[in-house]
């Protein structure tokens, strides 16, 4: 005989009933007061809060030191450009980040909007979320705000200093001279100059002027010359002059 799916769900109910009130009589379960419960649910949405901005911290944090070394602009000159991008990623705070987003998908999953739904599908939302959250932040002031703090702050100004440094590869200087064949010199922040010269089959599109800071993507050969693939600037003197 074949019992109706409502009579085999009703038999299941009262045998979980009688079970729980079994463990009750045999004080295996213990009453816990309304303060447990509210208590752990605060808790519970505070570690929830704080991952959270944690992650748009670190998500607009890894997007504003790619500004700030300028590895951001290197996929525009093709695979090079792309590869360097990929080195240049802060792969640690990535891990960081993405172990996050576990932990808070842990803690949610007591939650029917999180267990009802596959995992895969939690991750996917949280990743967009926090990414588009994370460019909207590093759009901000924020992290130039905080730039000021970092020698007052052993961990944090050690943190931003390795984070924001450049990448061998790229290299920023103002222009002091310029050659008919594309060549060019840069000088940095300590006025040390180098030499930049287009690489093998390279042209730089847009025309440069001597005052102008750009960005310079390439190794530096033997003889101390940058062969670059690419050239973005970052300010120029002929814009400053047309305003």
């Amino acid at each position: 005989m074949i019992m109706e799916p409502s009579v085999a769900s009703t038999n299941r109910e009262r045998e979980e009933e009688a079970r729980i009130m079994d463990a009750i009589t045999r004080r295996e379960v213990r009453m816990r007061p309304r303060w447990y419960f509210v208590l752990r649910g605060v808790l519970l949405i505070a570690a929830v809060l704080l991952l959270f901005l944690l992650l748009l911290y670190l998500v607009s944090f890894i997007i504003f030191a790619l500004h700030e070394n300028g590895a951001w602009f290197a996929p525009h000159f093709g695979l090079s450009g792309w590869s360097l991008l990929v080195t240049a990623v802060p792969w640690s705070l990535l891990l960081l980040a993405f172990a996050f987003i576990v932990i808070l998908a842990s803690l949610l999953m007591r939650y029917e909007f999180v267990y009802h739904r596959p995992l895969l599908y939690f991750l996917f939302s949280a990743i967009l979320v926090v990414t588009v959250g994370g460019f909207l932040i590093a759009s901000t002031s924020l992290q130039p705000g905080l730039l000021p703090y970092e020698a007052a702050t052993p961990v944090l100004g050690g943190f931003y200093r390795y984070e924001t440094s450049y990448p061998s590869n790229v290299h920023r200087g103002t222009i002091v001279a310029l050659a008919g064949d594309g060549t060019f010199v840069i000088a940095d922040d300590l006025g040390a100059t180098s030499t930049v010269a287009p690489a093998t089959g390279v042209m730089f599109a847009d025309p440069l002027h001597a005052g102008d800071v750009v960005l310079v993507f390439g190794a530096s050969g033997e003889d101390g010359v940058i062969r670059a693939f690419g050239v973005e600037t970052i300010a120029s003197v002929s814009s400053s002059h047309a305003e």
